[in-house]
C-alpha cells in the first residue's frame, strides 16, 4: 500500500516543493517554484497547490517560519481524516479533524482551520447531523472568506450544495452548485469542477430536466476518469445510471450501475457500493429477475448494517418489500413497507417516506383494505405539508407542491374511489393554500398595533409554534425528545442563513408571499369540521385541477342536508386550453364574449348542473381552488341554457378553512337608516362615475379627499367602502391599484388592517392575479378578506371602464343596501343579460365581478 493511501503524505514528491513555496512572500517567485508540478491528488495537499497558485490570494510568505515537522504532520492528518470520512470511520474522522483544529500555525492564513471544520461538515453530514454539519461548513466558510482561501470556500459550498438538495431546495442547492463552479474553473481544479456538474445534475433531475441532468453527468464522469478519480466516476456512473433508469433506458443504466459498483469497490466507499447494489437490484427487478434483484439488495443491506449507514439500509428496506410486491406477496409486503417507514421517518426523509406511503398504499389496495388505503394517502400528504411548512419562501413551496403533486393527485383520488368528503376537503384545502387562513389567526389580532413586516414576521413564528404544538405527539420524538418538524426548522433556517454575511442579498427579493409563506397548516382530522361549518340552506362546490393530470377537474359538492358527493369530470382540449388563457391576462381575455366560454360547463359538476336546472335563487359556496379562481364564475353556462350568474347566489371563497373563519364573524348588522359609506374614486377613471349611487338615499356617502385618508379608511374597521381605480397585476407585488397620479394601494397595506365590512373594488384584477400558478389567491380582496370584511366585491380579470360596466356596478351597489351581496349581484346580472344584444357583448362589462366571501344569517338589529 502506498504511502498516499496510508495517510502519510509527507513523502509525496510535491510535499517539500509545496512547503518551499509556503515560505516565500513574493507571489511570482513562489509561482516559478511550483511550475511545472503537477496537481497532487490528495485534497490536503492540493488545497496548498491551488492556494499558491491563486491570483487573489493573499500576498507575503502563507507560513512564516513554519517547519518541515508541522507541515508534515498537519498534511498526514487531515490526509488520514480525509481517509477516514472515505472509509465512514467517523470516529477516527472526528479525533483527527479535532486535532487539527489545535495545530493551526498561521493565525492570518488558516488553511489547517477551514480543512479541518469542512472535515468535521463531511464527519456530520455523513452521520445525517445536518445541524452540526451546516455550521461546520458555515465556519469554514467565515474564515476562507475572511482570510481570502478560495479554495476553503470552494470545498465547503460543495458540501453545502449536497446538504440543500437533501433537506432544503433544488434550487437553492443549484445556486451553491453553480457558484461552486465557477470557483472550481476560476482555480483551475477539474476535480472539484466535475463534483459542482455532478451537484448540478442531481439538481436538474430534482427539477425534471433529466436529459440535461445525463449530460452533466457523462461530463463529470468523463473529467473523473481523466484525474483517475475511483469515487468520482463511481459518483458520476451513479447518477448517470439513475436518471437513464427514470428514461427508461434500462439497458444503459444497468451498464452505469455496473460501472458505479467497480469504481465504489475500487475506492472501497460502502455508501457508494448500496447505492450501486439498490440499482442494479432494480433493473433486475424491471425485468422481472426477481431472485437476482433480492440478492442485490440483501448485499446492499449487508453492507448499510457494517458500515452503520442508516439511509442506505432503510433504502434497502424499502427495496426488499419491492420483492415482496414483485412477488404479489402482499401481507409480507405491508410488513416490510412498514418497516422501511418507520426507518425513514426516524430520519426524517421526505421522499423516501412518500415512497414507503405510496407502496404501502398498493399493497393494502391489493389486499382489500380501503380505509388503510386512505389513511396511508392522507399521511403522505400530512408528511409532506410539514414539509412544505418549514420552508420561509414561496419559491421553495412551489417546488415541493410540484415536487410531490402525486401525492396530492393520489391522495385526491383515494378520497373519491373510497367515499371520504372528509379527507377531500383537507386535500384539496392543503392545495388551496394556507396563507390567507393563516392571517384569520389571533396572532394578527395581538399584533394589530405593529408595522406590517414586523406583524407577519410574528405571525408566522407563533403559527409555526401551533403547527408544532398540533404535531407534538402525533408522530415519533427524536431520540433527543423533539419532534422531527421542530429539527427540521432549524435546519432549513440554517441553510436559509449560509453565506448570508458574505453574499448580498438582491433588494428587494422578499416578496409578501414569502412573508406570508406556511403561515397555516389544515390539521389531517379537521375535514369534517371544514364541512360542518358550511352555512345551512345552502349548497357546496370546492373544485379544483388535479395536480397531475390538468385534463381533469376533481370536485366535492355539499347539499344542503349536508349529503356529499365527490367526482372526477374529464375536459376536453377546448376547455384546458380555455382555462390557460383564463389564468393570463393577455388580450384575448378581455374579448371574450358568452358564446366563447361554452367549454367552461364542464366546471359544473353534472349532478350539481341538474340540480340548478330550471331553479334562480339557489345559494351556493364555491370554493375554486388554484387556476380554477381565476374563471369568471357568473359567466359560466348551465345546461339549461342560463349563465351561472343569472341563476344561483354564489359566492367565492378561498377555502373551507378561510369559510369556517369568516362564518364565525357573523355578518353585518342591519343598518338604522342610511348605510354609511366612504368613497374614492381614482381621477384616471373615466367612466365609473357612480352618480346614482352617490345620491342614493339608502347610501349616506362620504367622498375621500386624498389617496392618504382612503388607506387610513380601509384601516380603520369602518361600515362599508367603496374604492375605484385602475388595477394592474405586477410581479413582486402580486398587483397594485392605481388611487392617483405616482399614489398606489398595495396588498401589503391591508396587512394587519381591519377593514370594511363591506368592501367594494371596482377596479381590474382586484380579488386574482393572472399566471400565478396553483395557490392561495393573495390579493388585495383576499387579504381583505383576512383583515376583517365579511363581505367582498372584486374582479377575477379585468372590468372594462364602461358605461355597460359601470350601470352593472351601480345596480349590485343599489339592490345591496336591501339584500346580501350575493343576491344583490344575481339581481344585477339577471337584470345586465335582460337587456338588448347584452349576451352578444365582451363579457368584461360584467363577469369579472364576483362576491367574496361566506353566506351569514339575515342581519339582526341588536
Amino acid at each position: 500500500m502506498s504511502a498516499d493511501a496510508e495517510g502519510d503524505i509527507g513523502g509525496h514528491p510535491a510535499s517539500p516543493v509545496l512547503h518551499a513555496a509556503w515560505l516565500v512572500g513574493d507571489r511570482s517567485e513562489r509561482r516559478s517554484l511550483i511550475e511545472g508540478l503537477r496537481p497532487p491528488g490528495p485534497v490536503a495537499l492540493r488545497s496548498r497547490y491551488r492556494l499558491l497558485l491563486d491570483p487573489e490570494a493573499p500576498s507575503g510568505p502563507c507560513g512564516p517560519g513554519l517547519s518541515s515537522v508541522e507541515w508534515n504532520t498537519n498534511v498526514s492528518l487531515e490526509n488520514q481524516g480525509d481517509i477516514a470520512v472515505l472509509h465512514n470511520d467517523a470516529d477516527s474522522a472526528t479525533r483527527i479533524f479535532t486535532e487539527l483544529l489545535g495545530r493551526e500555525p498561521s493565525l492570518s492564513l488558516r488553511v489547517v482551520t477551514v480543512n479541518a471544520r469542512v472535515g468535521l461538515g463531511d464527519v456530520a453530514s455523513a452521520r445525517g447531523d445536518i445541524e452540526t454539519a451546516v455550521r461546520e461548513y458555515e465556519t469554514a466558510l467565515e474564515i476562507a472568506d475572511d482570510d481570502g482561501y478560495r479554495f476553503g470556500r470552494l470545498r465547503a459550498l460543495v458540501g453545502l450544495g449536497h446538504l440543500t438538495l437533501l433537506a432544503h431546495s433544488a434550487r437553492t442547492a443549484r445556486t451553491r452548485f453553480e457558484e461552486a463552479w465557477k470557483l472550481a474553473n476560476a482555480l483551475g481544479d477539474p476535480l472539484f469542477a466535475a463534483n459542482c456538474a455532478l451537484g448540478v445534475s442531481e439538481c436538474a433531475e430534482r427539477l425534471g430536466e433529466l436529459e440535461a441532468s445525463v449530460e452533466h453527468s457523462f461530463g463529470a464522469y468523463t473529467t473523473y476518469r481523466e484525474i483517475r478519480s475511483p469515487i468520482g466516476e463511481g459518483n458520476a456512473a451513479l447518477r448517470a445510471a439513475v436518471v437513464l433508469h427514470r428514461l427508461k433506458r434500462r439497458p444503459e443504466a444497468g451498464e452505469w450501475y455496473g460501472r458505479a459498483h467497480t469504481a465504489y469497490t475500487a475506492a472501497g466507499n460502502p455508501m457508494g457500493l448500496t447505492n450501486a447494489l439498490s440499482g442494479l437490484g432494480d433493473v433486475h427487478l424491471d425485468a422481472y429477475e426477481i431472485d437476482d434483484a433480492e440478492r442485490c439488495y440483501q448485499e446492499s443491506l449487508r453492507v448499510a448494517d457494517r458500515a452503520g449507514l442508516r439511509l442506505s439500509r432503510a433504502n434497502a428496506l424499502q427495496d426488499l418489500a419491492r420483492v415482496s410486491r414483485a412477488r404479489a406477496d402482499w401481507d409480507d409486503a405491508v410488513v416490510r413497507f412498514r418497516a422501511s417507514l418507520a426507518a425513514y421517518l426516524d430520519l426524517d426523509e421526505i421522499i423516501g417516506v412518500s415512497n414507503a406511503y405510496h407502496r404501502l398504499a398498493e399493497a393494502y389496495e391489493e389486499l382489500g383494505r380501503g380505509g388503510d388505503v386512505l389513511s396511508a394517502r392522507m399521511d403522505a400528504l400530512v408528511a409532506v405539508e410539514e414539509y412544505r411548512a418549514t420552508h420561509r419562501d414561496d419559491r421553495s413551496q412551489r417546488e415541493y407542491r410540484d415536487r410531490f403533486r402525486h401525492v396530492y393527485a393520489q391522495a385526491l383520488d383515494a378520497a373519491t374511489r373510497h367515499g371520504s368528503p372528509a379527507a377531500f376537503a383537507v386535500a384539496a384545502d392543503c392545495l388551496a393554500g394556507r396563507r390567507l387562513a393563516g392571517l384569520f389567526e389571533e396572532a394578527a389580532r395581538s399584533a394589530a398595533a405593529s408595522a406590517e413586516q414586523t406583524l407577519l414576521q410574528e405571525l408566522l413564528v407563533r403559527a409555526d409554534q401551533r403547527l408544532i404544538r398540533q404535531r407534538h405527539g402525533k408522530e415519533g420524538l427524536a431520540p433527543e425528545g423533539e419532534p422531527p418538524s421542530v429539527r427540521r426548522e432549524r435546519i432549513v433556517g440554517l441553510l436559509n442563513a449560509v453565506g448570508s454575511k458574505h453574499v448580498p442579498a438582491p433588494q428587494g427579493e422578499t416578496t409578501l408571499e414569502d412573508l406570508l409563506a406556511t403561515v397555516y397548516l389544515p390539521p389531517r382530522e379537521e375535514g369534517d369540521a371544514l364541512l360542518d361549518a358550511l352555512p345551512e340552506n345552502c349548497h357546496m362546490v370546492q373544485t379544483l385541477l388535479d395536480p397531475v393530470d390538468g385534463r381533469s377537474v376533481r370536485w366535492l359538492w355539499r347539499e344542503p342536508d349536508g349529503t356529499c358527493h365527490l367526482g372526477t369530470t374529464e375536459l376536453t382540449e377546448n376547455t384546458v386550453g380555455l382555462l390557460k388563457l383564463l389564468g393570463g391576462d393577455g388580450d384575448d381575455r378581455a374579448g371574450l364574449r358568452l358564446a366563447d366560454l361554452a367549454p367552461l360547463h364542464q366546471l359544473i359538476p353534472p349532478p350539481v348542473n341538474e340540480a340548478l336546472a330550471g331553479r334562480t335563487g339557489t345559494r351556493l359556496v364555491l370554493v375554486p381552488v388554484g387556476e380554477l379562481w381565476l374563471v369568471p364564475w357568473s359567466a359560466v353556462p348551465l345546461m339549461d341554457g342560463r349563465v351561472l350568474g343569472e341563476c344561483a347566489a354564489y359566492v367565492l371563497c378561498p377555502s373551507l378553512t378561510v369559510q369556517r373563519q369568516l362564518s364565525v364573524r357573523g355578518g353585518r348588522r342591519a343598518a338604522a337608516g342610511a348605510r354609511q359609506v366612504d368613497l374614492w374614486r381614482s381621477p384616471f377613471v373615466r367612466h365609473h362615475q357612480l352618480s346614482a349611487f352617490r345620491s342614493d338615499p339608502h347610501w349616506d356617502v362620504t367622498v375621500l379627499g386624498t389617496p392618504a385618508q382612503t388607506k387610513q379608511r380601509l384601516r380603520s374597521g369602518g361600515e362599508a367602502m367603496v374604492v375605484s381605480g385602475h388595477g394592474r397585476p405586477t410581479p413582486g407585488l402580486g398587483h397594485y391599484l392605481e388611487l392617483d397620479q405616482d399614489e398606489w394601494l398595495l396588498p401589503v397595506d391591508l396587512v394587519g388592517a381591519n377593514s370594511p365590512e363591506l368592501l367594494v373594488f371596482i377596479a381590474c384584477w382586484a380579488g386574482a392575479v393572472p399566471g400565478h400558478g396553483p395557490t392561495d389567491p393573495l390579493s388585495l380582496a383576499t387579504l381583505a378578506l383576512a383583515a376583517g370584511s365579511s363581505e367582498i366585491m372584486a374582479t377575477v380579470g379585468e372590468l372594462a371602464d364602461s358605461v355597460p360596466a359601470s350601470l352593472y356596478v351601480e345596480h349590485v351597489l343599489d339592490t345591496t343596501t336591501v339584500q346580501a351581496l350575493p343576491d344583490a349581484l344575481l339581481a344585477a346580472t339577471r337584470w345586465m343579460l335582460s337587456q338588448e344584444y347584452a349576451r352578444s357583448e365582451r363579457v368584461h362589462h360584467w363577469a369579472p365581478v364576483v362576491p367574496l366571501g361566506t353566506f351569514y344569517p339575515a342581519p339582526s338589529t341588536t
